[in-house]
């Protein structure tokens, strides 16, 4: 963790304005406060970004755009991925502009977007995107306009277990693919997009299943049969991982206090 808290340190003094980029669907989760606070102790101006604003409601995202500003952030929301929203992110980033040319820095825990942004900053597909968690390498500057200057290595922020296996998979501590063992934190994951959006199964994998038969019916709907037509639960628990990174998983965590 020292480590980690080293390199998103370096990251925030290399930026005027940094971006912390969060999931639209659990803002709350997914921000960090620490690097807020980082940022904070080091004069560099915040923009909350409100990533993967497709997946959920606009209602929604201008209730957690009330709820940022109302604490004297700035924040805006966008789909990096299908290019929504992203002219009012340059426009945000131009007036908390301290100087021109001005060199943005993105952070935020794994999964959230950022290598996407960056992207779309830099203007041309440079960077390395995937699902899996602390993917992209190197350290670059990159000129993407006159006046914006990009720096193509992402703060990725990462935290000790929180001892809540749903948050653990939400902040990007969980490799689909080579956790040892998926169930429970699928189960857990599950049981918190239940809470929110209790037509999540049906939605995604055309099911209707209470929490603990879950698995079961999503490995049968995806045909994920051992021999003797048994399901095969760890990789039906895979794909519900999997599922929620690339955003086929959904649901609305709401504001605090709404």
């Amino acid at each position: 963790m020292k480590e980690t808290w080293r390199l998103v340190r370096r990251v925030i003094e290399d930026g005027d304005v940094v971006l912390e980029v969060v999931d639209a669907r659990d803002p709350e989760a997914t921000r960090s406060k620490e690097a807020e606070a980082l940022a904070e102790r080091l004069g560099k101006r915040l923009l909350v970004v409100l990533n993967k604003a497709d997946l959920v409601s606009r209602e929604f995202l201008e209730k957690w755009k009330a709820f940022f500003e109302s604490a004297g952030m700035r924040v805006v929301y966008i789909s990096a991925k299908y290019r929504r929203g992203t002219r009012r992110l340059l426009v945000s980033i131009r007036e908390l502009a301290p100087r021109i040319p001005v060199t943005v820095v993105v952070v935020g825990y794994p999964n959230v977007g950022k290598s996407t942004i960056i992207n779309y900053l830099k203007g041309r597909y440079v960077a390395p995107t995937s699902p899996k968690p602390g993917w992209t390498r190197g350290e670059q500057l990159v000129r993407a306009k006159s006046w914006l200057v990009v720096l193509d290595t992402p703060g990725i922020v990462k935290t000790p277990s929180t001892g809540d296996l749903a948050l653990d998979v939400i902040r990007g501590l969980v490799d689909p693919g080579t956790v040892d063992d998926p169930v429970p934190y699928a189960y857990a994951l599950l049981k918190r997009v239940l809470t929110y959006n209790p037509n999540a199964l049906r939605e995604t994998y055309g099911v209707v299943s209470d929490v603990e038969n879950a698995l079961e019916e999503i490995g049968r709907a995806k045909r994920k049969l051992l021999k003797g037509g048994r399901v095969n639960i760890d990789e039906a628990a895979r794909i519900v991982l999997r599922d929620w990174v690339t955003g086929k998983l959904r649901y609305s965590h709401p504001p605090p206090n709404v």
